[in-house]
């Protein structure tokens, strides 16, 4: 029996009695879901640890207090943040688990760190495959505009040494397969070049560049996925680019 009042709300998770007061800032949202009958979604706006439980219930995720980790690794507190949100929205996190995966098989601990603030200022999305979608200006013949001999068309997947790609950021401008947000790249398409979807594993990210706010990359290898047309077939804040490359849904860090 749950017991309601204009002063609170208590209802019974697994026979455990949950109490809520008007103090709670969803206190309305949280009476009204139980006075309809909605336990398990009042529940859960009393205590959001109970959806992110139920969420990574599927996935190699941990949750010890209010840390994220995937095995031993915390995830950093920004990034499990918007973890946090989708869970909330109920969406599967299994995306992310993929793309914190594949970035921990990066070898560069730098590379890593340095990859979360491109990801959050450009609000990227990430792939079902746990990879991300960036953007890459090339000429009128869809090359690269620096040598004009490496192939950037849809479809090709250019790839270099890792070991040759610079890894040092403060050299901004330097050897590497380059890409962007949608804003910088943009800005150094050619009148006659092409704007380019590229999809890239975490893993295969070197270096980001200290220079424009972090909105810039350097990988050993991509592949070109799309050809962006105009603004409205951009992908940036909506996160998740499905596998044919044209449908999208909800995860982005």
């Amino acid at each position: 029996m749950n017991i309601i009042t204009d002063h609170s709300v208590t209802v019974f998770d697994n026979l455990k009695p949950v109490t809520v007061t008007s103090s709670h800032t969803l206190f309305e949202e949280i009476k009204d879901l139980v006075l309809e009958g909605f336990y398990d979604q009042a529940l859960d706006l009393i205590d959001s640890r109970r959806t992110a439980k139920r969420a990574i219930a599927d996935t190699n995720f941990e949750l010890s207090g209010d840390c994220l980790y995937l095995d031993d690794y915390r995830i950093p507190d920004n990034m499990a943040s918007r973890i946090f949100d989708l869970m909330n929205s109920y969406a599967s996190v299994k995306p992310l688990e993929r793309f914190f995966r594949n970035l921990l098989a990066n070898p560069s601990y730098r590379a890593v760190q340095e990859l979360y603030g491109f990801l959050e200022l450009s609000k990227l999305p990430i792939t079902d495959e746990g990879y991300f979608v960036a953007y890459k200006a090339v000429n009128s013949e869809y090359r690269d505009c620096y040598s004009d001999t490496m192939d950037n068309s849809v479809g090709s997947q250019p790839t270099m040494p890792r070991n040759l790609v610079d890894e040092d950021k403060n050299r901004t401008c330097s050897a590497g397969l380059h890409f962007a947000g949608y804003e910088y790249a943009r800005g150094f398409v050619p009148s006659d070049g092409h704007l380019m979807a590229v999809r890239i594993n975490p893993k295969d990210v070197v270096a980001i560049p200290s220079d424009y706010n972090n909105m810039k990359g350097r990988a050993s290898t991509y592949t070109i996925v799309n050809e962006i047309e105009d603004k409205a077939d951009t992908l940036t804040d909506t996160p998740l680019y499905k596998g044919d490359y044209t449908t999208q849904s909800n995860y982005s860090l």
